[in-house]
């Protein structure tokens, strides 16, 4: 066997004669040093407290066994550092965030159910105080430290990685350098700098044609290749030899030198564990792996092995405020932030939000503009962090985060400030950076927040302080359980039936939540020992201060580390049921598959419901992003959170019916209406309201029928099905969940890795286009112009202006005079008119219409229509986009457009009547809708029956109507006459709360057949 190759070795000094864990004389920290042969070829090296007992493990298994002596014979032991050593404080281990916080140790067996919420302490335990609320051992004092309860905790307190790394610098160092980091710092380029200190106060111009050529071809060739740009250089120069044009390499440091954005490098691990920035500056390896820092070139020069780019958000703001047009939409949220303070703040700065469209209508926000912590003149942010896969076939994760509007950590501007030029209305003013929300999934967020995880004791990521119940004594994960199992005496999880009605109450209360977690804080801060921080993290949930607590403004914690309805919705909650109704989730000892009566979709039922699924491909309508494949074949490998909210939440409800027990049935369908209330763009209190009762009776009927109080089913209640009952209630918080969820983030990422040309160097490359795409964007936010962003229509096609942001597009029938209508169309017209109480004088053959194809909606969507879609090829069929949600009588319904058409009554009238003809279906099934919570929306309809006429600007969405699915249904798969209704998620949604349910029920239904008679 080859011996290993020896890296490279810098001698220190000052390293000690013997191996050991030893205080540097000149950085005065406590370090471990190693000199074995195998590992470190006798040199004395530099490592961390892990590697030193991996090269070490006869030493390791003697100290192991000596603090297992000491803590049998000696219970009053002076306490020590919180890495558990006695005796002097390990001062000098660094050490990163935790990067598994979700490992909360059981509570101890002989100790009852955990404290109250004061954390009350006793014995040898100090209660927190002002004097104690830091880490670390106190100075010329003498306490006793808690011995481990059992054989769990105490191989918590010698193992765990969390513990180890939990001294007073990891908790304290980086949001201490955050909160005194200054634009002057030298890690910050001098160029950058100059652009933060002294910004351009001038509108972006370019005099030069070359250099604009050059710059719209580097603009226009967005992910193409670098030999695109030249070869139109070429092109460009044949044509016009006088022409210069910009090479590449010239008209890249051109967009660099416009937008000013200049990354900010920093070494970091070869393995990307650590960055050498705050508390790892001084050192030679990475602290978790040991790896060197630096590589010998083959010039002999020390080199980093490896860089991180964090991409500055400064510039980017000055230009988006450097511009006219973009200036003015940077003014957006002053104008509705004005607004909405005269509409929800009374004089008495009470505030009650009736109804809510973006984050800046959400409670939380104007309290921190009431309060002053946001000012009109700063820029609020969202951070949003996400782990990337780049590579399909092997492993290559790497993270990546994103500030929504630009890209950069606080700590470079929260201090002193940012200079913008406002180009709107001319002058300098001071804006400050404000991170307002961040969003990420469960394992990244808890570096953000400091919370224990989603396995935690108190594992809630909204931080409502509701405790877990473990399924026995030796389980390590707790879940959010709110009844009490039958005979459940597990230590820490024997307490009481949780009452979700009261408890979220307390929660939701203003200033409460952030109250307690600054006290609970104070009380993790205040641990002196191993033991003690092991015991507060786990009762408080909290594991370390938030970075975020570094920053000079913040809105309150932990309210900015709201819950990311894309992760949550999107993939843990569909995960979770349909594990549940697969009956692919685990089973324990003590119970029996053969009683899972929910466990439906298996064996033939299975497969059935993946066929019709298939065979309702067609029907989705053009607006759907992502058209469903066959979960059958396809569900473990590419769905998307959007398919499976599709699928979950639309399409669950009609494949399920009639198949899932009733019982089961109606409990899932509350979920899927709150999950199709919440995900809407504009939300009403009252709708807030609805959504919030029906998940509460979700989350205790989902345990009492699902659980049935059996100790072997807690795991069938994960986290996500707590955390789902405080969606709502954030909403009034916070906004509309669907702005601030992590899809920017994903499809952030997907660009990023389309972008992607080099993949040798994937991460270096991923980078690379991160720059290029930030420098893009700020110089076209610097070229903006509000003449040409907005593409005139063609007049090659036809088009009809009908209003309100409504218009007929093309094609159009090019017959002559238009065609006689049929006697169903002419009833459907004469009943319209005479409705409009218009003289219609016409007859029938009279009646001549040009039937029109497409009509585009204010929200930019296009509803066509059977005229158009029905001259489309057979061999090529296109998918159904012509069925439409409008109004008829003053009631919401649902039917299949067959043309639109332009009216005028008279030559002499000048006044056009646009409108369309619509095959209207069947009110809506009021026992199915009632059953559902209004989830499932089933109606009967046959195409070209049931002709009315309506104004176009009637029409409110385009829909999908699917037809019903038998799942027992013979051959047969689909129903030909009964259909039920799906939206896009984020559009308003036709049924919500029981004020709008009375349109759908029996009287209203006779009401309109007594009309019609």
């Amino acid at each position: 066997m080859a011996p290993k190759r020896a890296r490279h070795y810098t001698k220190d000094g000052h390293a000690p004669e013997k191996p050991g864990n030893h205080l540097h004389p000149k950085k005065n920290k406590w370090l471990w040093w190693c000199n074995c042969a195998e590992h470190c070829f006798s040199r004395m090296t530099e490592v961390s407290r892990t590697t030193y007992y991996r090269h070490n493990p006869q030493e390791d298994t003697e100290e192991h066994a000596r603090r297992r002596k000491r803590h049998r014979t000696n219970n009053q032991s002076t306490s020590g550092s919180l890495n558990g050593r006695s005796g002097a404080p390990d001062q000098g281990r660094s050490a990163t965030p935790p990067p598994d916080h979700d490992r909360s140790p059981p509570p101890p067996s002989d100790e009852p159910d955990p404290p109250p919420e004061d954390l009350t302490h006793n014995g040898a335990d100090p209660p927190p105080s002002s004097a104690t609320s830091h880490l670390g051992p106190q100075p010329n004092t003498q306490q006793q430290a808690d011995p481990p309860q059992n054989d769990q905790e105490r191989d918590a307190l010698e193992h765990d990685p969390e513990v180890q790394k939990a001294n007073h610098e990891s908790l304290y160092s980086i949001p201490a350098d955050i909160r005194n980091a200054r634009v002057t710092d030298t890690q910050f380029p001098k160029d950058l700098q100059e652009a933060i200190l002294r910004p351009i106060e001038d509108i972006f111009d370019l005099d030069d044609p070359d250099i604009e050529l050059s710059l719209n071809a580097y603009l226009a060739i967005a992910n193409a290749s670098e030999e695109v740009y030249r070869k139109i250089q070429t092109i460009v120069q044949k044509r016009w030899p006088e022409s210069r044009m910009l090479s590449y390499e010239q008209i890249r440091k051109k967009v660099q030198e416009f937008s000013r954005v200049t990354p900010i490098v920093s070494d970091m691990c070869v393995n990307s564990c650590v960055a050498y920035t705050s508390q790892f500056q001084d050192r030679d390896t990475c602290p978790e792996c040991s790896e060197a820092w630096f590589k010998t070139n083959s010039k002999g020069k020390q080199v980093p092995r490896r860089k991180f780019y964090t991409l500055p958000l400064g510039p980017t703001i000055q230009a988006l405020w450097r511009n006219p047009t973009s200036a003015r939409n940077m003014a957006y949220r002053r104008r509705k932030t004005m607004e909405n303070l005269n509409k929800f703040v009374s004089p008495d700065g009470t505030i009650l939000v009736t109804e809510t469209d973006d984050i800046m209508s959400g409670e939380d926000y104007l309290r921190c503009v009431l309060s002053g912590a946001i000012r009109m003149e700063d820029t609020v942010l969202m951070i949003s962090m996400d782990g990337a896969q780049l590579y399909r076939q092997r492993e290559s994760d790497c993270w990546i985060y994103i500030w929504v509007l630009m890209d950069l950590p606080p700590e470079l501007l929260q201090k002193d400030g940012l200079k913008v030029w406002d180009a709107s209305d001319p002058h300098t003013f001071l804006t400050k950076p404000i991170v307002a929300l961040t969003t990420a999934d469960g394992p990244a967020m808890v570096d953000f927040s400091g919370f224990v995880g989603h396995k935690g004791y108190q594992g809630c990521r909204e931080f409502c302080n509701i405790p877990g119940r473990r399924s026995s004594d030796q389980a390590k994960t707790y879940y959010p359980v709110l009844l009490k199992p039958v005979g459940h005496t597990i230590p820490g999880s024997s307490h009481p039936d949780i009452d979700l009605l009261n408890h979220l109450h307390h929660h939701q209360t203003p200033g409460s939540t952030q109250l307690q977690y600054n006290r609970r804080l104070e009380i993790v801060l205040a641990a002196q020992n191993t033991s003690q921080y092991l015991r507060f993290r786990r009762d408080t949930g909290i594991a370390k201060p938030s970075i975020f607590s570094g920053m000079h403004v913040h809105p309150p914690m932990p309210a900015m580390f709201p819950s990311d309805v894309m992760h949550l919705l999107g993939l843990n909650i569909p995960d979770n049921l349909l594990d549940i109704f697969r009956g692919t989730i685990s089973c324990e000892l003590d119970d029996d598959r053969a009683t899972w009566d929910f466990a439906v979709l298996t064996g033939d039922l299975w497969i059935r419901h993946g066929d019709i699924i298939t065979l309702w491909r067609p029907f989705f309508a053009a607006g759907f992003d992502h058209v469903l494949t066959n979960p059958v074949e396809y569900l473990n490998s590419g769905y998307r959170a959007q398919e499976f909210l599709i699928y979950i939440y639309d399409l669950l409800p009609a494949l399920l019916y009639n198949v899932l027990p009733e019982t089961y049935w109606t409990t899932f369908c509350k979920l899927c209406m709150v999950v199709k209330i919440v995900l809407q763009r504009r939300l009403t209190r009252e709708q807030i309201q609805h959504a919030h009762v029906l998940v509460l009776e979700f989350a205790v009927e989902f345990e009492t029928k699902f659980v049935q109080r059996k100790a072997s089913r807690i795991h069938f209640v994960r986290p996500c099905i707590h955390n789902v009952t405080h969606i709502p209630s954030s909403t009034l918080r916070l906004g509309p969940h669907g702005l601030f969820s992590q899809y920017t983030m994903e499809r952030t990422i997907g660009n990023i890795v389309e972008e992607m040309k080099q993949h040798t160097t994937a991460a270096g490359n991923a980078s690379q286009r991160a720059i290029r795409r930030a420098q893009v964007n700020t110089v076209k936010a610097l070229i903006l112009n509000e003449e040409n962003s907005i593409s005139p229509p063609s007049p090659r096609y036809p088009r009809s202006p009908a209003g309100n942001g409504y218009c007929i597009l093309w094609p159009k029938e090019q017959s002559k005079n238009g065609r006689v209508v049929s006697e169903d169309e002419f009833a459907a017209l004469e009943a319209y008119f005479n409705a409009n109480n218009l003289d219609f004088s016409f007859t029938r053959s009279q009646m001549r219409l040009k039937k029109w194809g497409r009509l585009q909606l204010p929200t930019g969507d296009i509803a066509r229509s059977a005229y158009q879609e029905s001259k489309h090829s057979q061999d090529a069929p296109m998918r159904i986009t012509r069925m439409v949600k409008f109004t008829h009588d003053n009631v919401i319904r649902f039917g299949e457009v067959m043309y639109y058409f332009v009216v005028k009554l008279s030559p002499e009238q000048e006044e056009l009547y646009n409108l369309a003809m619509i095959s209207m279906a069947s009110l809506l099934d009021n026992s199915i809708l009632e059953k559902s919570s209004g989830a499932l929306r089933a109606c009967n309809f046959e195409s070209g029956e049931n002709l009315v006429v309506t104004d176009v600007v009637s029409i409110q969405a385009v829909v999908s109507l699917l037809p019903f699915p038998l799942m027992h249904g013979g051959d047969s798969l689909l129903s030909e006459d009964k259909f039920f209704v799906i939206e896009d998620f984020g559009r308003e949604l036709s049924i919500l709360t029981e004020s709008t349910t009375n349109l759908y029920d029996v009287e209203a239904e006779d009401q309109l057949e007594d009309n019609a008679d």
